[in-house]
């Protein structure tokens, strides 16, 4: 891998995911904000709000937003796209 992933690029990552009573690993695909990178994975935002102050107005936000961590070992691909 040549692009080395930072916090805060935009990305498109493909990454290998088990599947339950199915024949192999099945691909998926994120697109979004690297929030953290840890040791094992990268933690990625996916859903989120744009306007911060918007964010903080509404009640119950963290329901809101969706965030993956995705293990890195899985990772197939990834794509700074910003």
């Amino acid at each position: 891998m040549t692009y080395k992933p930072q916090v805060d690029d935009i990305v498109h990552v493909v990454v290998w995911d088990h599947a339950e009573n199915f024949h192999d690993a099945m691909q998926f695909e994120v697109f979004g904000q690297i929030r953290r990178i840890t040791r094992k994975a990268y933690i990625i935002h996916a859903w989120q709000y744009h306007d911060p102050i918007q964010r903080a107005a509404d009640k119950g936000a963290e329901d809101n937003e969706h965030t993956f961590a995705i293990v890195k070992r899985a990772v197939d691909s990834i794509r700074r796209l910003k």
